[in-house]
């Protein structure tokens, strides 16, 4: 898979602030929002700017702190969207059997699909186990 070219801070930074401004004016999308929503976006939000302040591009930023701004900035987009089974997850995973780190995304949907699964498995090798 060939890298992605690295995002404009700039833009983020003002697609951020336009959200945060209709958020506290509570305006379109923003004003059936929680509050609590809306307070845990907003400290997304400070999160994310904190991160990328002082940066000209997403390259400018380490991998963690690569996947720790697209993991706050998929919450924010899936609290938007209210589609928090949609938001998209990234970890960095080491390979079986290898040094090398590599990212891994699904989306929440998915992650809980293969906890659930995994379990299911688990519970089934118990139960045959016990015979």
């Amino acid at each position: 898979m060939a890298p992605r070219p690295p995002l404009a801070i700039s833009a983020i930074t003002a697609q951020q602030k336009q959200i945060h401004d209709d958020v506290i004016a509570q305006r379109g999308r923003y004003k059936d929002m929680p509050a609590s929503t809306r307070s845990e976006l907003l400290s997304k939000q400070a999160e994310v700017l904190a991160m990328i302040e002082g940066k000209n591009s997403s390259g400018d930023l380490s991998q963690e702190q690569q996947v720790q701004v697209f993991n706050r900035l998929e919450w924010i987009e899936a609290a938007i969207n209210n589609a928090e089974d949609e938001r998209m997850v990234c970890k960095r995973e080491k390979t079986i059997g290898s040094t090398r780190i590599t990212r891994v995304c699904r989306t929440v949907a998915q992650e809980r699909e293969a906890r659930e699964a995994a379990r299911d498995e688990l519970d089934r090798a118990d139960v045959q186990n016990r015979r």
